[in-house]
């Protein structure tokens, strides 16, 4: 166990270099999570994951900074494409101290997650199980972790004594079931019935529940025992020479004797069998198929008559079996009916949606190029000259809104934000010379308009911050609200605030769909727009710095 421990402490230190599903053995137990670098005991805040006990399931822990982990979990048993299930423990937390889990590795494009489901957790001080708050839980595809689906939830531990479990949803172990069997099977009810249909895989037991009244139980034992009889095929000339029978039993009894005989395994239909019945009946009684509406009334108006005939010529239980297959095959042919009724409403249904669908197409393809001929002629009022450097301009009519957002999760998750593409003539609103460009943001008409034909992602994206922030606001913060680990007494600085990041890369991705389709190339060219705005906000305080500088060397000098 020790060994163990220590290779996976030892994987922990190494990041993530390691990757992939395929090398998940089994389940972490009492595993501790450790910093890169740090060499000693565990401190408090360190902590100690764990899933060997039944119904948990998590296969690896990434550390990936301070606050934020990656999960894996293990796939189903033989079905190595199926990771949804995870259920775990953590201990060894401080008080107020927050995380974010991300399970990087799920298998299901769609799930209740995006649709405000959220994971269970519970506490040993508090052992009931609770949901963690929708709005700290996030669905979404990675391009970062081989395209996989990642869950992430932000977390913040209140008791350091207590040990934390977190699961999938409400778990319900095989224990639980065999226990709640156990008791049923114990009361002798007569209307439940406990059978053992095989094992599993790994040996566990697979039971068979039938519920039902006792007469109903009876008459389903006596229906399954009858069809496991197999019917003997009839033929008129041995009918013919059976001559007169008194007794149904003795009939049938000559019937299975001269099938033993035969030896022959005997493979007619039902259908078969029903009409030979028939055609023998109405032999029998001189009636023809054209006086009859359908064989099942033929056969309701022999079975008056068999009672009162000595010389019966089928056993009532087969002529009863057969007519309740019949009756079947009816009942069967009529779901088929409905069945193909309702899919063909379905297929009328979607040959109108795609008819629909090829005219929304038409209608957009309309949309943009009148979106086209629109920017080219605002471009042509503007005039050919050369664009001004915006970067050199500092906004007046943009006020800097310092917040402070102290919801770290909404921080975490802005670098895999990715907007819905949108015709830019349709999203952007004009109005008394300043441009809308989402949640109260507004710029100037014509900064906006000479910020279009900015060449470069990078020129593009800083001169947008620029007309945002204000290079006041933008000197005084950071991109993500961290300290730089450069230098050891670095103070962290306020975040940008997140749903302005979020405009600056709503504008770039519709500049960016503008020129191509290729959503890897599109998720490559977002991805850097923190980068961007770190190097403005660099330059800026480079420039200050400098300036300071010429003012300092002045002072001197006078």
């Amino acid at each position: 166990m020790t060994t163990n421990m220590a290779e996976r402490s030892r994987t922990a230190e190494t990041g993530s270099d390691v990757g992939g599903d395929d090398i998940i053995a089994g389940n972490v137990s009492k595993y501790t999570v450790l910093p890169a670098g740090y060499c000693g005991q565990p401190k408090k805040g360190h902590l100690i994951f764990d899933a060997c006990f039944e119904s948990g399931n998590l296969g690896r822990v990434d550390h990936i900074t301070e606050f934020e982990y990656d999960l894996f979990i293990r796939p189903d048993t033989c079905n190595p494409r199926f990771r949804v299930w995870f259920n775990f423990t953590v201990e060894n937390v401080k008080e107020s101290q927050r995380v974010i889990f991300n399970v990087v590795n799920f298998s299901k494009t769609k799930s209740l997650y995006r649709d405000g489901m959220a994971p269970m957790v519970k506490s040993t001080s508090r052992p009931k199980w609770q949901r963690i708050p929708s709005k700290n839980v996030y669905y979404y595809h990675c391009p970062d972790h081989r395209k996989n689906y990642v869950m992430s939830f932000a977390f913040c531990f209140d008791r350091e004594d207590d040990t934390y479990q977190f699961a999938y949803c409400y778990p319900y172990t095989y224990t639980r079931l065999q226990h709640y069997l156990d008791n049923l099977q114990r009361r002798n009810m007569d209307y439940f019935c406990r059978e053992l249909l095989g094992l599993s895989v790994q040996r566990r037991q697979l039971d068979l529940l039938t519920i039902t009244s006792p007469e109903d139980k009876t008459d389903l034992e006596n229906s399954v025992m009858q069809k496991k009889i197999k019917i003997p095929k009839l033929s008129l000339n041995h009918v013919e020479e059976a001559g007169e029978v008194t007794d149904y039993g003795e009939e049938d009894v000559e019937l299975r004797h001269s099938k033993r005989q035969d030896g022959r395994k005997q493979s007619e239909g039902t259908h078969k069998s029903i009409e030979a019945v028939v055609a023998r009946l109405e032999k029998q009684n001189g009636m023809s198929l054209s006086n009859t509406s359908s064989p099942e009334e033929a056969f309701m108006e022999t079975s008056e008559g068999m009672n009162n005939m000595d010389d019966a010529v089928v056993p009532r239980i087969l002529y009863e079996e057969l007519l309740r297959s019949y009756q079947q095959q009816q009942e069967e042919m009529r779901h088929i009916q409905q069945e193909l009724e309702r899919t063909r409403r379905q297929l009328v249904q979607q040959a109108k949606k795609l008819k629909e669908y090829g005219a929304l197409v038409s209608e957009m393809k309309e949309l943009r190029d009148l979106n086209r001929r629109l920017q080219d002629v605002l471009l042509l009022r503007l005039g050919s000259g050369p664009a001004i450097e915006l970067e050199k301009v500092k906004p007046e009519t943009i006020e800097p809104e310092p917040e402070v957002q102290k919801t770290f999760s909404e921080e975490a998750n802005t670098s895999t934000y990715y907007p819905a593409p949108v015709p830019v003539m349709d999203k952007y609103i004009l109005e008394n010379g300043k441009v809308h460009l989402g949640s109260g943001i507004w710029v100037d008409e014509e900064k906006w308009h000479q910020l279009q034909v900015t060449q470069g992602d990078s020129k593009y994206t800083k001169n947008l911050a620029v007309m945002i922030w204000g290079t006041d606001v933008l000197k005084n913060r950071s991109v993500t609200g961290v300290a730089t680990k450069k230098k050891k007494d670095a103070v962290p600085k306020p975040p940008l605030s997140p749903h302005k990041l979020s405009i600056v890369r709503e504008c770039l991705y519709d500049r960016i769909a503008q020129e191509t389709v290729d959503e890897t190339e599109i998720a490559q060219r977002l991805s850097k727009v923190n980068k961007y705005i770190c190097e403005k906000i660099m330059d800026i305080n480079k420039s200050c710095k400098n300036e300071e500088r010429r003012e300092s060397a002045k002072f001197n000098l006078q």
